[in-house]
């Protein structure tokens, strides 16, 4: 069990690198694999983590909820961005 939270710490960190790079691809990729470790100890059952492999855990998922906050607020400026060159194009063009 142990061996698979080591992993997802350094897949986690993996993902923290890529995100302040912006690479999101890198982002979904490794998270799809954080989602595989996560469904290899959940089959092996929760009663076997220590409360720091838990802890661990639950700090793992409060800062994955933020990263996909941040990934969200971000897209979400760059279609505003995108939209407001589009309209000025737009208008420019008439």
């Amino acid at each position: 069990m142990q061996h698979l939270i080591e992993n997802l710490k350094d897949i986690s960190d993996r993902i923290a690198l890529a995100q302040e790079k912006n690479d999101y691809e890198e982002i979904l990729k490794l998270d799809h694999h954080r989602k595989l470790i996560f469904e290899d100890i959940f089959s092996i059952g929760i009663k076997q983590l220590s409360e720091a492999n838990m802890e661990t855990i639950r700090t793992i998922a409060e800062a994955n909820e933020k990263m996909i906050a941040e990934i969200s607020i971000a897209g979400t400026k760059k279609a505003e961005t995108a939209h407001k060159k589009i309209r000025a194009l737009n208008g420019y063009n008439k």
